[in-house]
C-alpha cells in the first residue's frame, strides 16, 4: 500500500513545538482522539518543561530511531515563533534533518505544517519572519516529496483564546479551532487560509500590492525609479 494511502490510518503523532500554545492544544486533543503521540524537545529546557507532558517526550535527535509505521508530523513551531525572533540557521537545519530522517523510516507519511498568512505577502517589517516561514515551507515540501509523504499547510492569522472577548478576537482563530483541523482532519495534501481576519488581511495586502504596482509607487517600478 503507497504512503498516499496509507498516512491517515496513522497511530502515532509526532509534533514539533509542543510547547507554543498551539502545540500544547495539539497534544491534547490528539491524546483525546487516541493517537500515541510524541512531543519533540528540540534542547534540554524543552525537556525540563515537557517533563509533565502526558505524551511520550523525545529529544530531535532521536526522531529517526522511532519504530517504522505510519505517521503524522505535526509542525506547529519551526522557525521564528514571533515576527521579531532571530533564528540559528543550524537549529532549524537540525530540525529539518530529524524530520528527514522520520520520514525515512515511516512506511506512511502526513506532514502538517501551521505557517502564517504573512508569509503569503510580508510587509516591509515582516519580511524576515514571513521569508523563514517560506524557506520552511519550501524545505518540507522537497522532504515530503522526497518520500512520498502528503503535506498539508495552513496560514492562520491572529490566534486567539476562547475566553476572551472583544472584535479583533471574533475576527481570529481559536486555538481550540486550529488544533482541531491539524489533528482531526485528512487534510491531504492542500495549502489552505485559516480564519476570517486571515482572509480579510490577505484580501487588503493583496489591494495595496497591485495598486502600488500600477500607480509605480510599489513592487518593480519602484525599484527602478
Amino acid at each position: 500500500m503507497s504512503n498516499r494511502s496509507e498516512a491517515g490510518d496513522a497511530r502515532t503523532v509526532v509534533v514539533l513545538g509542543p510547547r507554543t500554545r498551539l502545540g500544547q492544544q495539539v497534544v491534547r486533543q490528539a491524546l483525546a482522539a487516541g493517537a500515541e503521540v510524541v512531543a519533540v524537545a528540540r534542547h534540554e529546557r524543552d525537556e525540563k518543561a515537557l517533563s509533565d507532558s502526558p505524551a511520550t517526550v523525545v529529544r530531535i535527535e532521536e526522531l529517526g530511531r522511532l519504530a517504522p509505521g505510519p505517521v503524522r508530523v505535526l509542525v506547529c513551531a519551526m522557525g521564528p515563533v514571533q515576527s521579531g525572533d532571530r533564528v540559528a540557521t543550524a537549529d532549524v537545519e537540525r530540525d529539518l534533518a530529524a524530520v528527514d530522517s522520520l520520514l525515512a523510516g515511516a512506511t506512511a507519511a502526513e506532514v502538517v505544517l501551521v505557517s502564517s498568512v504573512l508569509a503569503l505577502a510580508p510587509k516591509a517589517d515582516r519580511r524576515h519572519y514571513g521569508g523563514w516561514k517560506c524557506l520552511v515551507e519550501d524545505r518540507l515540501t522537497e522532504l515530503a516529496e522526497a518520500h512520498g509523504a502528503r503535506l498539508a499547510v495552513l496560514y492562520p492569522g491572529r490566534l486567539v483564546e476562547g475566553e476572551r472577548r472583544g472584535p479583533r478576537n471574533l475576527l481570529g482563530t481559536r486555538y481550540l479551532r486550529l488544533g482541531s483541523l491539524v489533528v482531526n482532519r485528512q487534510l491531504g495534501t492542500s495549502h489552505r487560509v485559516v480564519g476570517l481576519d486571515a482572509r480579510l488581511w490577505l484580501l487588503a495586502r493583496g489591494a495595496q500590492v497591485a495598486a502600488g504596482a500600477i500607480s509605480g509607487s510599489g513592487g518593480l517600478a519602484a525599484r527602478h525609479n
